[in-house]
């Protein structure tokens, strides 16, 4: 083995596997959130979509539960039953 090796002149080689692991997808976001994720790339030297990128694989790495601030679906229908049962008049025989 040679001691060092001289990559300068090699070729990128695309990763075969790189199509398997990503997957596009387009969503639409406010002008503020725009903003924001423009300001913080600017800072770092990254685009916009790669801070993006970066922001929702942090979280999804964290395993923290996120709240976006409205109740869960199980929630909603739990207060949904819950009502329903509050608005049934008492059985009376």
């Amino acid at each position: 083995m040679r001691k060092e090796y001289d990559f300068s002149k090699a070729k990128p080689v695309p990763n075969p596997y790189f199509e398997k692991l990503s997957k596009e997808v387009t969503f639409r976001l406010d002008f503020n959130s725009i903003a924001y994720f423009q300001k913080i790339a600017k800072s770092y030297g990254f685009s916009m979509e790669k801070v993006i990128q970066l922001s929702l694989q942090r979280l999804a790495r964290s395993g923290e539960e996120f709240n976006i601030g409205f109740p869960t679906l199980e929630e909603r229908n739990n207060l949904d039953t819950y009502l329903e049962k509050q608005n049934d008049p008492p059985d009376v025989r």
